[in-house]
């Protein structure tokens, strides 16, 4: 780590370290910015060097795969992820006692569904039962929202098409289904 990104951490400048992180033009000291994000805890430095491992640019890699085998690097993730933890369960342990005195509590997950799934094998604009949602449905998931997913048809053009979708799920937590909390 270069000599300025170490004066940055000592400094607790996250907000430098995001600026180099976001618009230097030298990918290696992106890659310092990330690892003094990570030695601070932000979650952000340790994503940007994971996301490094599979840059095209062998160079990259291999620096980041180093950043990330440097035994102070692999404590301070470790302490950053058992931090996570713990947060999520006191998260959970609230969630517990907010379902106990019957407030709202929801949980959410996403599902893939190809296009051949959502649309089956109906003519055009005849209604078409989905399986996979119904199944989530009877499970007491509801759909809140989808993001089409696009891909590339390669017949005569590049032209994108419509190749299937994010289903964002929902659930609210009752008191029967409180130890749900405890699969998260």
């Amino acid at each position: 780590m270069g000599k300025d990104v170490q004066e940055l951490v000592r400094m607790r400048d996250v907000d430098t370290l995001f600026e180099l992180l976001e618009e230097s033009d030298d990918w290696m000291n992106q890659l310092d910015a990330a690892e003094g994000l990570a030695q601070l805890g932000e979650r952000a430095g340790l994503d940007f060097l994971r996301g490094a491992l599979q840059s095209d640019a062998r160079e990259v890699r291999e620096y980041a795969r180093e950043i990330l085998e440097d035994p102070s690097t692999k404590r301070r993730i470790e302490e950053l992820e058992a931090e996570e933890k713990r947060k999520f369960a006191e998260k959970v342990r609230g969630a517990r006692g907010r379902v106990q005195k019957g407030r709202k509590v929801f949980i959410y997950k996403s599902l893939f569904l190809p296009l051949g799934e959502i649309l089956g094998d109906s003519p055009e604009g005849e209604a078409v039962d989905i399986p996979a949602l119904s199944e989530v449905g009877l499970e007491g998931w509801e759909v809140v929202n989808f993001i089409p997913k696009r891909g590339s048809l390669l017949v005569s053009n590049a032209d994108e098409h419509f190749t299937g979708a994010y289903f964002i799920l929902r659930k609210e937590i009752a008191a029967d289904d409180i130890a749900e909390l405890d699969t998260l």
